[in-house]
Parts: structure tokens; sequence; C-alpha cells
């Protein structure tokens, strides 16, 4: 699919769906800290533990790089995976913080702001393309699980893009806007995980009231299935 027909549907959809605010931080280190905190959960259970650390005067990064894992385990309880989170959140503030801030990192050309994220323990690609898209204003395309299977069946994406996140992530990157940024490429990522979430799920999608229905080949080919 073009860049063109790519434009359009985020137009469509947030024609549709309206700005989804996202994401819902009020610093860049609460969203660094939150995009730990929601691996593997929902987002309602990561907010619920960012809480949490707020109340105990443990959100921010400088506070979390001097404090042992096992002290902020009972407050990310409700973010599950409670014991391997804190470690990974406290390794995080650790490296941040020791590499000058969350400005000095972002102040890094992206391919090797994301490399450097890569070697720290917890992060992996989608959480690192989260921080670099949301926290840090670099153009990142978060693939996830939502992102793919939504433009699978869209068909902005090749089957062959089913394979994983990296394979996924590049070929969405030929098919952007030259000009998306940031801001634009998070309310994409946005806009596509509400339609995964209320709509294009992995089973029983409900393609007939999806606001992608229109634009959705995935659906035509299924209405095509039922007519028969």
């Amino acid at each position: 699919m073009p860049d063109s027909a790519v434009r359009a549907l985020y137009d469509h959809l947030l024609a549709r769906l309206g700005p989804q605010g996202w994401w819902p931080a009020d610093t860049a280190e609460e969203m660094i800290i939150g995009a730990v905190l929601t691996q593997a959960v929902a987002w309602q259970n990561a907010a619920r533990a960012i809480d949490r650390l707020r109340e105990a005067g443990l959100l921010s990064l400088a506070a979390l790089a001097e404090i042992e894992p096992t002290i902020i385990v009972p407050l990310i309880r409700p973010a599950g995976y409670f014991n391997v989170k804190a470690r990974k959140l406290v390794a995080v503030a650790c490296h941040i913080t020791a590499g000058g801030g969350v400005a000095a990192l972002a102040a890094r050309p992206m391919p090797i702001a994301r490399q450097e994220l890569l070697g720290v323990f917890g992060v992996g690609p989608e959480t690192a393309d989260a921080i670099l898209c949301y926290a840090l204003g670099h153009p990142a395309m978060v693939a996830d699980t939502y992102a793919r299977r939504v433009l699978l069946r869209v068909g902005v994406l090749p089957a062959s893009a089913a394979t994983g996140y990296e394979v996924a992530r590049r070929a969405l990157g030929a098919q952007l806007p030259p000009d998306a940024d940031a801001a634009w490429l998070g309310e994409w990522h946005a806009l596509l995980v509400a339609v995964g979430k209320d709509w294009c799920r992995p089973r029983e999608p409900r393609c007939e009231d999806c606001p992608a229905h229109a634009r959705c080949a995935y659906a035509h080919t299924a209405a095509m299935g039922r007519g028969r």
C-alpha cells in the first residue's frame, strides 16, 4: 500500500475515533516507567502501579536508580510479573541517568538511541520503539501485536511480515508518509491499538462494525464468504 493510502487510512480512523491521547503520562520519565510496567498486562494494571510509585515519591528515574528492586516490588504488584519488572525498572533508570538523562538520550540519532535501549535489561524492540516515539520524540513505528494484526488484515503489510516484530517494523517503515513525525506515528499506533482491541480481534473479529471496514481486505473477503 503506498504512503498516500496509509495516510488515507490514518485520516479515516482519526475522523471516526478521534485523538487517542497517547501516551497517558505527564512526563517523559513517567512514560518510560509506564512502558516497562505495561509489558504483557493491560494498561489499567500498569496505571495502578504508576499511581503507587507516585504516592511513594518514586515516579522518577533518578529515584528508581538509587533504590533496591525489592523495595518497589510491593508497589508494582498490580502490573504483574512484579519481581522481574522491578529489576527492569531499576536497570532502565540506572542506564538512562548514567547516560545523562532523558534529554541526552533523546539527542542521540534514533538508530543509536534504539540500539542503546535494546542493550538494557528489560527493553525489547516494542518497548524501545514506544520509548523512542512517545518519550524521546523520534519517528519510531511501534509494530506491536495490535498494529501488525490490523495492518495485515487491512492489506498494508504483506503476509511475510507476520513472521516477527522486526520484519513488520521494517515493512511498515517503508510505507509511511515521508513527513511522518513522532506525533503522527504515536497517534497512528494508538488508533491501530484501539481498532485491534475493540474490533479486529484475533478470533471472531467484529468486521461489520469496525471503523476500518471500508478499507479492509480481510473484511471484504469475509463478507464475500458469507454471501456465498
